[in-house]
C-alpha cells in the first residue's frame, strides 16, 4: 500500500525554500509513530533538509544524482538489531509498481514533485491540516479531490501553542470512483 504523509496549510502549501512551513510537535511526533518502522520514500532535497537516515526506517532517497550516505551500524549500541536503512533508487515509477506489490504500508514523504508523482498511485493520505495560510510557500501538496478519497478517520482539532496554530489529522482512503482513463 503506497501512501502519502504531509502537514499541509489551508492553502495546500507544505513548504517553503525547501523547510516545512512550521515545526508543531504534535505533528512531528505523529509522522514519527505513523512511519517508524515501515519504508519511507523521499526525494534528494527532503533527504538533505532532513540531514540523516531517519531512525527505524528504511529510507529510500529518489534522486539520479550521485548521493553518499552515511554508514549505519547493523547494531545499535545495546546490542539490538539496527533497523535503519537507507538506499537510492533513480526510478519512481518502477519503484512505486514494485513497494506496491509487496503487502507492506510504504510511505511518501515529501517533496512536492515526489508527491505530485507518486499522488496517482497513493492508496492513503495521512494529512496533517493545519489550520493557517503561510505567508510564503513555494511548495504545494496535490489537490484532493472529495469524489476520489474518503476520510476514514480524523482527530479532533488541536492546538499548537508555541506556533498558535489549530491543526487536525486526517487519513483518506482512495474509493473506486477515480475517472476512467482511455
Amino acid at each position: 500500500m503506497i501512501s502519502l504523509i504531509a502537514a499541509v496549510a489551508a492553502d495546500g502549501s507544505i513548504g517553503n525554500g525547501n523547510q516545512l512551513l512550521w515545526h508543531i510537535g504534535g505533528d512531528l511526533q505523529y509522522f514519527k509513530a505513523v512511519t517508524t518502522g515501515h519504508t519511507v520514500i523521499m526525494g534528494r532535497k527532503t533527504y538533505e533538509s532532513i540531514g540523516r537516515p531517519l531512525p527505524g526506517r528504511k529510507n529510500i532517497v529518489v534522486s539520479c544524482s550521485n548521493l553518499e550516505f552515511p554508514s549505519i551500524p547493523k547494531y545499535k549500541k545495546d546490542g539490538t538489531p539496527s533497523n535503519t536503512s537507507i538506499e537510492k533508487a533513480e526510478d519512481l515509477p518502477r519503484l512505486l509498481k514494485s513497494l506496491k506489490r509487496k503487502k507492506e504500508e510504504v510511505f511518501v514523504i515529501g517533496g512536492g514533485s515526489i508527491y505530485r508523482a507518486a499522488f496517482k498511485d497513493a492508496d492513503r493520505l495521512y494529512i496533517t491540516r493545519i489550520m493557517a495560510t503561510p505567508e510564503n510557500a513555494d511548495t504545494f501538496f496535490p489537490a484532493i479531490d472529495l469524489n476520489e478519497w474518503e476520510v476514514v478517520n480524523s482527530s479532533e482539532i488541536f492546538t499548537d501553542t508555541e506556533n498558535n496554530i489549530e491543526y487536525q489529522f486526517i487519513v483518506y482512503r482512495r474509493t473506486d470512483k477515480r475517472p476512467k482513463t482511455k
